[in-house]
């Protein structure tokens, strides 16, 4: 081989056209060209429907096997013919940045209908083809995206329709989509049962990608349903599903005049249930026979204690034990009626007595009514922001439309907008003194905190568990032989445990989190108030 010798790429950017001439018309007149200019084609690269817009391996793997084949034959290949200039890159970036790679391994692009080469005429011609193909695809894409925009205005999903419905292929018999999307007689109501199960928060995604196949899902498509499937049913097609399309050009959302599949309440009860704001049915993890299950870990390897019944002579016996095989002190067990006599002596020792009560209650109350003017004021900055983020946004929206920015240029200011308008509204909402009372809370706090040893023992499963978490948030470990060891204690809880060791005369709250303090009032207010509704229901 020497630098006479060429390789042949064609492309074709639309897949229906491979089954054409288009192909063969390019490679039979690349290789008239190589024969006229006395060049031996070495190989030849066929890409089938695949757009020159994108350089990436996932997109034109012709292309750059044919970079590659340039790259290892360094010194034996010298040409690079294609039909035009368009054919190579759509691009000027893109095109130049290739030639100078080609030009690296010795090999210099040819066009079989345009003169370009490395005169300075040449390669003025080249630069100014490379530019034209780059403004057609610019052009080509306008009026693709501003069609789509159009459809999408229109009610029309203008890609391919979410699984669930049939797609017409109005692409492939070379019309364009004048109707909604119709129903799939068989994966509609699949997709269907499956989405307002998942809204009741009777399954996770896991199980529902079960479920699916177990309704004939899996059947229909020829393959198990996985949980990355059900994902974007949940995600990515969900709003189409609840009877909305998106611009996401714009963020503009238009009604859609497919069948939706399910209502809107049912849409924004699974976004609940997808950030974890809804009540799920859960496996039901709280017995109530062992209280202290999960809650005790073994002192020996931090383990959670889980609870079992024997049977023996004389009836059931009850026991707290590690469940770890490889603790020592596995199937080594403690009695039930034991263990939790020792964890109520526990809870009278750490609770708060009256006295600390008492000037505990006045502590918050004073440094609560000196906080709100600060916090007030702090409140009227936040909104102001906010509000000038919004209007910034919508001006961002109103100069995307009138044709001010281009796309990336609209997306990079929406995206910096919209963090910032997050943080705004997050602070915001920190700040927010959303009608808290803190006499109140602490009135309902106290009947927990400072008797919570009777407390605990009325409370169903389901607030027993939040009480113990509000006291020992870590869990408490116990030694089979030392007993119930040091364990952290929520805020309130820690305090009164530095008020009686330091025997102090007032209560000092520094050094402990002002709104973790309120956060675990407000915990023990909401939880005297579901107690309170529960034993009413």
């Amino acid at each position: 081989m020497n630098t006479a010798n060429a390789i042949i790429y064609v492309r074709v950017s639309d897949p229906n056209q491979v089954a054409g001439t288009s192909l063969e018309f390019q490679e039979q007149e690349c290789s008239k060209y190589c024969e006229r200019n006395g060049m031996e084609v070495a190989a030849v690269f066929r890409e089938e429907g695949e757009s020159a817009k994108d350089l990436s391996l996932n997109n034109r793997q012709e292309f750059l096997r044919a970079l590659e084949f340039c790259r290892k034959n360094k010194g034996k290949v010298g040409h690079f013919v294609v039909l035009r200039v368009d054919r190579f890159a759509r691009s000027t970036e893109d095109h130049f940045a290739v030639r100078k790679l080609l030009l690296d391994s010795g090999v210099t692009l040819h066009s079989v209908t345009e003169t370009i080469g490395n005169t300075p005429t040449e390669k003025f011609i080249e630069t100014v083809l490379a530019g034209a193909a780059e403004y057609d695809n610019a052009i080509r894409k306008r009026r693709c995206i501003d069609g789509m925009m159009s459809k999408i205005r229109q009610g029309l999903y203008p890609w391919m329709a979410p699984l669930g419905y049939e797609c017409a292929h109005f692409k492939k018999r070379g019309e364009k989509k004048t109707g909604p999307d119709r129903p799939d007689a068989r994966v509609f109501p699949i997709i269907q049962r499956a989405l307002r199960e998942y809204a009741k928060g009777l399954c996770s995604q896991h199980e529902l990608a079960r479920r699916l196949d177990a309704w004939g899902l899996g059947e229909i498509r020829g393959t198990k349903t996985r949980p990355q499937l059900v994902d974007r049913l949940l995600g990515q097609y969900l709003k189409f599903y609840a009877g909305v399309l998106v611009n996401p050009w714009t963020g503009e959302e238009h009604q859609g005049v497919h069948t939706p599949m399910i209502t809107q309440e049912e849409y924004r009860q699974i976004l609940l249930v997808r950030s974890g704001k809804a009540f799920t049915i859960k496996r039901n993890i709280h017995n109530p026979e062992f209280p202290l299950r999960r809650l005790v870990l073994c002192g020996t390897c931090s383990q959670p204690f889980t609870g079992s019944v024997s049977r023996g002579n004389g009836g059931k016996y009850a026991y707290y034990h590690c469940m770890r095989r490889e603790c020592v002190f596995y199937g080594k067990v403690i009695p039930k009626a034991l263990l939790e006599e020792e964890f109520m002596r526990y809870l009278r020792k750490i609770t708060p007595g009256k006295r600390f009560w008492a000037l505990f209650e006045a502590t918050v109350v004073r440094m609560w009514n000196d906080r709100q003017g600060e916090t007030e004021a702090s409140l009227k900055r936040w909104k102001a922001a906010v509000n000038s983020l919004e209007e910034r946004r919508d001006r961002v929206f109103e100069m995307r439309e009138d044709g001010s920015y281009t796309k990336e240029e609209f997306q990079q200011r929406r995206d910096g907008i919209e963090a910032a308008l997050a943080d705004a509204k997050s602070c915001l909402a920190t700040r927010q003194v959303d009608g808290f009372d803190p006499v109140v809370a602490l009135k309902y706090a106290a009947d927990f905190i400072t008797a919570w040893g009777s407390q605990w023992l009325e409370l169903v499963p389901e607030w027993r568990s939040r009480f113990q978490h509000l006291v020992f948030p870590d869990r408490i470990p116990y030694d089979r032989d030392s007993g119930f060891g040091t364990a952290k204690l929520g805020s309130i809880y820690e305090l009164n445990r530095r008020f009686v060791a330091t025997n102090s005369k007032g209560v000092d709250p520094w050094g402990f989190s002002w709104n973790q303090l309120l956060d675990e009032l407000r915990e023990f207010q909401k939880l005297k108030k579901d107690s309170e509704w529960s034993l009413a229901a």
